[in-house]
């Protein structure tokens, strides 16, 4: 789970959303982090195919978080 405050940031709104990520982005993000912790791993069908539609979703906008995550915190630390 990520609850580092170093990895939100608050958008126009004043909402604190994960960085990269909008509000309703960041909400899917935990509801299906949450789904996927009740339901547990999928055992892997093939090589290719071991993801269910929201382990893909959720693979998606942690990727996309991540990926505007990087440079954010490149940028504040060399701010200190």
């Amino acid at each position: 789970m990520i609850d580092d405050d170093d990895n939100y940031v608050l958008d126009p709104l004043g909402n604190r959303v994960l960085i990269g990520l909008s509000a309703n982005e960041t909400a899917e993000f935990f509801e299906l982090e949450e789904l996927i912790g009740r339901t547990g791993p999928l055992p892997q069908i093939s090589n290719d195919e071991w993801y269910r539609p929201e382990d893909r979703r959720w693979l998606e906008l942690y990727e996309k978080h991540e990926s505007a995550r990087r440079p954010f915190l490149r940028s504040s630390k060399t701010r200190h």
